[in-house]
């Protein structure tokens, strides 16, 4: 996680008038493993659809093998330990761009090579030797995660039909004394041999970067294009935790039913289970509607009911292998399913807020620089001379010359992150008027702030309630009661008016970047759950240089501070410091972050 350093500010007389919390600096591996993540990612992205529109039946080898070259390359550009680890984990998470769900297989794969080449290297140290066993293994290990998928897919029973049918074919062509194991070692060859050629690659054009790189170098103007990352929710998105954890033990049961070959209790399962996904989920039978998944259907079912016996019994069909085959593709069914699903739950922005908090932080402000970092990349690497052609070399040594250009932009854009004044107390102690007379002491200096603040509803002495109040137009609108009404939600004992949310956000959303001052009040439970208005909070931190005056309760104050992305904080004890202090300290940084064009 990001480090944290506390450094309380001091009076003259010793007195402590704030706190001061200076986020550490992302560490430069990290910013370099973002122009790394985002370079694979866009080749990924553009080579797969390449492939995939050609039909190409072993793309996920070609992609492997690109992705050897492009880290072997970087392994020799950049020299930091740790990089090549941390650019797949980039560039993994990246696949979950797929508008539907993460797209966990790949991400595996992808995962695993970065792994293979960082560890290879460590031990065998950086040299050709090292690439060359490095690749051939992170190449070879797509072959293995295709094996092991289908075995979690189908169960171990495909083993034994896999095994038939050789059998069967050898016998066919009346090669009946070619070892299997023959076979199984020229394609783990192939596969090495391929991975080889990759490092090879890489490291000729790695050489040859270096050696031109003093005249190749390039001042293009990039453009970040902040917007997509991993967490993106819309007002569509609808996610649950519940849900999440009701996928994982759904299967879990079926497996274990059909593996007691309790069939029709399994099937009756397997039918509620798959009826509740599809109802949720709206692609969780994407996977069900393409041809591939019914003509494997069929030849395993053809291949259990015909040789199942075969071999050990002389039995052409048997009613056993089909049930078996059968037994295969329900297996299978459910697992493509209730992955999908699972796939749609994992981007539920409340597990970003437990990962960010839990030590992530340096991930996801990486994997947002490699987000808006990824449409120039894509459009460099489909320029109208490229269109319609392999991207390979000539794309990879262009992409090369630019590696620290993006970076350089990266580091300035992680810069660029807005100062936050903290306005805190006790539940009820007075934050809300605090903050208001700061709001009041900057308008006296014509300083306009946006945003809104949460207006207590009292009754006889009783907090009945807030309103949220629109400081730009004044307007005024029920925000929570202690009573409920339709489509309210609760948290804690108030009921929120969703439509109120939805003005909050709207407010938030659209607050423009020449505003000298932004206030929220307040950020509590909610939004560190990932509700309330917590991702327009994400937006403005990341779009936003403006100033920000945030409301927070003080027993989830250094709770909270970890969840965003943002610069130096500045702690206010509405029962130990000043307003005076306060409003000084929020001119200081308006001139001190004053957005450019104002």
């Amino acid at each position: 996680m990001t480090n944290i350093i506390f450094t309380p500010v001091l009076t003259d007389v010793g007195h402590k008038i704030m706190e001061h919390i200076r986020p550490g600096e992302l560490k430069q591996v990290w910013l370099k493993a973002s122009v790394v993540g985002s370079i694979w990612a866009s080749f990924e992205i553009i080579l797969g659809s390449f492939l995939h529109n050609l039909k190409i039946p072993i793309s996920g080898t070609i992609l492997s093998f690109i992705g050897v070259w492009i880290l072997i390359s970087f392994q020799l550009v950049w020299k930091d330990k740790g990089l090549i680890w941390r650019a797949g984990l980039i560039c993994a998470l990246m696949k979950s761009i797929s508008p539907s769900a993460i797209i966990l297989g790949p991400m595996i794969g992808i995962f695993t090579e970065s792994l293979i080449i960082e560890i290879t290297t460590r031990l065998l140290g950086r040299n050709f030797l090292a690439y060359i066993i490095g690749g051939a293994l992170a190449v070879l290990s797509t072959l293995v995660q295709k094996i092991i998928n289908l075995i979690i897919l189908y169960g171990p029973d495909l083993i034994k039909i896999l095994d038939n049918l050789y059998r069967f074919a050898v016998k066919q062509i009346g090669m009946e004394q070619l070892n299997p194991v023959y076979v199984i070692a020229a394609i783990t060859a192939l596969y090495l041999l391929a991975g080889m050629a990759g490092a090879t690659g890489g490291f000729l054009t790695g050489k040859r970067y270096l050696k031109l790189k003093r005249l190749q170098e390039t001042e293009e103007k990039i453009t970040l294009k902040p917007g997509t990352e991993l967490f993106e929710k819309t007002s569509e998105d609808k996610y649950s935790i519940l849900f999440l954890l009701l996928n994982l033990f759904a299967i879990i049961g079926i497996l274990l039913l059909l593996n007691y070959n309790l069939l029709i209790i399994a099937g009756i399962v397997a039918v509620i289970y798959s009826t509740f996904c599809i109802l949720t989920y709206k692609n969780s039978l994407r996977r069900l509607k393409k041809p591939g998944f019914w003509i494997s259907f069929f030849i395993i079912t053809f291949s259990a009911s015909f040789i199942w016996n075969w071999f050990s019994d002389g039995i052409f069909f048997t009613t056993e292998g089909f049930l078996v085959g059968l037994k295969m593709n329900a297996r299978a069914t459910v697992m493509i399913i209730g992955f999908a699903s699972i796939s749609a739950e994992l981007k539920n922005p409340v597990i970003k807020s437990m990962l960010y908090n839990r030590g992530f932080a340096s991930l996801y402000q990486s994997l947002n620089l490699s987000f808006s970092a990824l449409p120039y990349l894509i459009s460099t690497l489909t320029t109208k001379e490229e269109q319609g052609k392999f991207p390979g070399k000539k794309s990879l040594h262009g992409i090369l010359s630019r590696a620290d250009n993006l970076f350089n932009v990266f580091e300035n854009e992680y810069r660029k992150r807005p100062s936050i004044v903290i306005i805190t107390g006790e539940v009820h102690a007075g934050k809300t008027t605090y903050a208001m007379k700061i709001i009041n002491a900057l308008r006296e200096r014509n300083i306009q702030a946006c945003g809104f603040l949460a207006l207590a509803v009292n009754e006889n002495g009783e907090r009945k309630g807030f309103n949220l109040l629109d400081l730009e137009t004044g307007e005024e609108k029920e925000l929570c009661s202690t009573s409920e009404t339709p489509g309210s939600l609760k948290s804690g004992r108030f009921y929120f008016r969703r439509e109120t949310l939805e003005k909050g956000l709207k407010i938030l959303t659209n607050i423009p970047h020449t505003c000298p001052c932004v206030v929220i009040d307040e950020i509590g439970p909610l939004e560190l759950a990932g509700g309330g208005w917590s991702m327009a909070i994400e937006d403005l931190c990341r779009k936003n240089v403006s100033p920000q005056i945030w409301v927070v309760r003080k027993p989830i104050l250094h709770q909270l501070i970890r969840r965003w992305n943002t610069g130096d904080i500045y702690i206010f004890d509405i029962q130990t410091d000043s307003i005076k202090d306060a409003v000084e300290k929020v001119l200081e940084l308006s001139l001190k972050q004053k957005p450019a064009g104002t």
